[in-house]
């Protein structure tokens, strides 16, 4: 292994979709309280009753994630997922009724970001986040085969971008962090506020980012798992503290471990 060896981070990929749509809420391109059947028309028409904000918050009502995986009959691909978007005759649950973890709400915000800036994802990405933080060895590819980890990661690839996707370097990764410590992009308002339902009860997931508490300040958690793939980051603002892990074969509860024992020795 080599410090400049990129590892597939899985969910980690959702904080940057998450500030991906922040940015276009910033900058007064989005407004993530419309519906998103404005944007993508070609959804059913169960998209006329959720938002960007459900989406980010995982509120909207689409199945849990898992529930369409187990369906694929190979890859996890963005054909497979809009098919099963077209095939879906309803929501679950009526939006922001209920917290449910779904994958597929942030392929959606991943196309949002493309229909919206007019440039596929993984452009905006690196334009609007990653070179301008100067951050390198990360990023979004399309073509994963370059990468050593494919051969420790099954029979069935993740190829879609937005909920998965990611590449990174643990050191890139770390920079990503310290920069979002330091809310760099002037988003954190955004992308750290409780979810809320309809009964008012606060979700503690904001937009790709876990709500946590470490030593009574704000903890932005999130991990991330495929086969073969396992990747957990932590990051507390106050106490300016960044934690990433990443690992090729390992299992998770190691790692998350791993992240817990460095994060309570700062």
């Amino acid at each position: 292994m080599a410090a400049s060896d990129r590892f597939y981070g899985a969910s980690l990929a959702k904080q940057f979709t998450g500030a991906a749509v922040a940015i276009l809420v910033r900058d007064g391109r989005l407004d993530p309280d419309q519906p998103v059947a404005g944007h993508l028309s070609d959804l059913p028409l169960w998209a006329a009753g959720i938002t960007p904000r459900h989406l980010a918050h995982h509120i909207a009502g689409l199945p849990a994630g898992g529930a369409l995986e187990a369906q694929a009959p190979g890859d996890w691909t963005e054909d497979f997922v809009s098919a099963a978007l077209d095939a879906l005759p309803r929501l679950v649950t009526a939006p922001a009724t209920s917290y449910a973890y779904s994958n597929v709400g942030y392929i959606l915000l991943a196309r949002l970001v493309e229909r919206i800036s007019g440039e596929p994802f993984a452009a905006f990405i690196n334009a609007r986040l990653l070179a301008l933080l100067g951050i390198k060895g990360m990023g979004f590819a399309r073509d994963v085969t370059a990468h050593p980890q494919v051969a420790h990661m099954g029979q069935s690839l993740p190829l879609t971008h937005g909920d998965g996707g990611l590449w990174s370097t643990s050191h890139a990764f770390a920079l990503w962090l310290h920069q979002q410590n330091l809310d760099t992009l002037g988003i954190a308002d955004t992308v750290e506020a409780l979810g809320r339902l309809t009964t008012g009860v606060d979700v503690p997931y904001g937009w790709g980012l876990g709500l946590r508490v470490h030593r009574g300040n704000k903890l932005l958690i999130h991990g991330g798992e495929w086969t073969g793939a396992v990747a957990k980051a932590v990051r507390c603002p106050a106490l300016g503290i960044a934690v990433v892990a990443m690992a090729a074969g390992a299992a998770f509860e190691t790692l998350d471990r791993l992240v817990e024992a460095a994060l309570n020795d700062v």
